[in-house]
């Protein structure tokens, strides 16, 4: 059988309506930030990214959100050419550190530190310990997929929706909605079969779409696609790489029909606390929507093509080249 040269992008877009906002004080923060950010060429972007996600943040709360994607984007440039053991010595020096202990001198380190003083300074201690919960989740999660990593191990289906929903970051990401709005949800209003099946309706449309955009850029790495859903689905069901895209599309459409269906039946924890759960949820769309956006603002994924890609939705697969 012939292997294709394109594949055709499902059209995500037509599924979000929501209109894309970016916050006024934007490039502010991206000033601001990138003076912690030594090691990183791309502030610019990671602002964007941030003004895509959190549209409704101020200047002090867009600081603060653009400090943490920048810490995760550099996490994932070290890590993801590391060994599984390297990985875990990175992990366990930087999480060592943003969990109060002292700074060692290293470059990773002082951020790690900077980022828990701001936080605190900021958001004050009673967001931290659900931050850091959310945090420590993701980071032994990536320890986890580097050990898959080493071994070229494809996970099935199942199994790597569970894995891929703790190493994407995204729950510390959703944590901070609650910091950017200045509350705290109740544990047992998060717990809420409702409330954690839209929080993982959108952990699950972020993962999958972000995926299948950056399907060309991590095959075409030796080894790297192995912690994809498109390699995942086609192995588990037998499937082409375009089937395997069409069917990523499917579940990211179904997602989103039950993340509106779960919205308009959401459950009344009281006056306040449902004000407050409101702006929750539509931060979790605007995380959705706001990812789409940047996805085709980034050359991360598509390089120079990106505006053709956008409008084509074909992708000319890349060749493979060695770590």
């Amino acid at each position: 059988m012939t292997s294709p040269i394109t594949f055709k992008l499902p059209d995500l877009f037509a599924m979000c309506t929501r209109k894309q906002v970016q916050s006024p004080p934007l490039g502010l923060a991206a000033t601001s930030s990138s003076a912690q950010t030594p090691v990183l060429s791309s502030t610019t972007l990671t602002a964007i990214f941030v003004g895509c996600t959190y549209p409704y943040a101020g200047y002090e709360e867009l600081k603060m959100s653009c400090d943490y994607l920048n810490l995760i984007f550099i996490l994932d440039e070290i890590t993801d050419v590391q060994s599984g053991a390297d990985v875990r010595k990175t992990m366990d020096i930087h999480f060592r550190v943003l969990s109060g202990e002292p700074c060692d001198g290293s470059a990773l380190s002082r951020m790690s530190f900077d980022f828990r003083t701001n936080f605190l300074k900021q958001f004050g201690p009673k967001n931290i310990d659900r931050f850091l919960g959310q945090h420590k989740s993701y980071a032994d999660a990536v320890i986890v997929e580097a050990d898959h990593r080493d071994k070229s191990a494809l996970l099935c289906l199942d199994d790597y929706i569970l894995s891929r929903r703790e190493n994407s970051s995204m729950k510390p990401c959703f944590t901070l909605i609650e910091c950017c709005n200045y509350f705290h949800l109740p544990d047992e209003v998060l717990e809420h079969q409702t409330i954690k099946r839209m929080h993982d309706a959108t952990l699950d449309m972020l993962c999958w779409s972000n995926d299948v955009y950056s399907y060309n850029v991590e095959q075409s790495r030796d080894g790297d696609a192995c912690f994809n859903v498109i390699p995942v689905i086609m192995k588990d069901k037998s499937y082409t790489l375009q089937e395997a895209v069409d069917y990523a599309g499917a579940h990211i459409q179904a997602l989103l029909s039950q993340f509106i269906s779960d919205k308009i039946a959401l459950p009344s924890f009281g006056a306040a606390v449902d004000a407050n759960l409101q702006k929750y949820i539509h931060g979790l769309g605007t995380w959705f929507s706001g990812g789409l956006r940047y996805s085709f603002t980034t050359p991360r994924y598509f390089g120079d093509d990106r505006e053709e890609v956008e409008k084509t939705r074909i992708v000319k697969l890349a060749e493979r080249r060695p770590l």
